[in-house]
């Protein structure tokens, strides 16, 4: 029990080392690549922690944490999707993933979305517009939680009609880092 409970510490202690001097406490996402508006430090191999854990390195980035995000105009959606778990249509809210690229000064023609367990998903631009993508911070009402799905939601609105199970599999969770190329 003592060894599970120091793994535990561990993993929260690395995953919440993503704060460097110079980044908003709390950071919940960071854009890095090719993007014009910095507002932290390079990457810092001791602080950078989660992203070191990652092998992601950059020399500027874009830091956000909750107000940041929430301080965006945020979309309310309902997502539903026919897979065998999905529970039923659910109402997501977050900012548009356009609107937090060009917060970030995005430039590049594509992104890759990093979630927590190192899975990327690569858009390209016909991608990006073929949906108007937000990263929800909530569902329901209720702030998505690292452990869970957070601490954001790549989706789209289906209007609470079922999206195939194909399209559901490029709906990154527990997204925290955004590559822009």
């Amino acid at each position: 029990m003592r060894g599970l409970l120091i793994s535990a510490s561990i993993a929260t202690s690395l995953l919440f080392a993503t704060v460097s001097p110079g980044q908003a406490e709390g950071t919940l996402l960071t854009v890095s690549g090719e993007i014009d508006n910095t507002n932290r430090e390079a990457f810092d191999p001791f602080f950078d922690g989660f992203l070191k854990f990652h092998d992601k390195t950059f020399d500027k980035a874009h830091s956000f944490d909750w107000e940041t995000l929430a301080a965006l105009p945020q979309k309310t959606i309902k997502v539903n999707a026919d897979t065998e778990d999905w529970p039923r249509p659910l109402t997501m809210e977050g900012p548009l993933l356009k609107d937090v690229l060009a917060t970030a000064g995005a430039t590049g023609d594509s992104a890759t979305l990093y979630a927590l367990d190192g899975f990327g998903f690569e858009m390209d631009a016909d991608k990006m517009v073929a949906h108007e993508w937000i990263l929800a911070m909530k569902v329901d009402g209720k702030p998505l939680g690292i452990g869970g799905l957070g601490p954001l939601w790549l989706v789209y609105d289906t209007g609470g009609a079922k999206a195939p199970e194909e399209e559901e599999r490029g709906w990154v969770w527990s997204v925290f880092h955004i590559e822009v190329e």
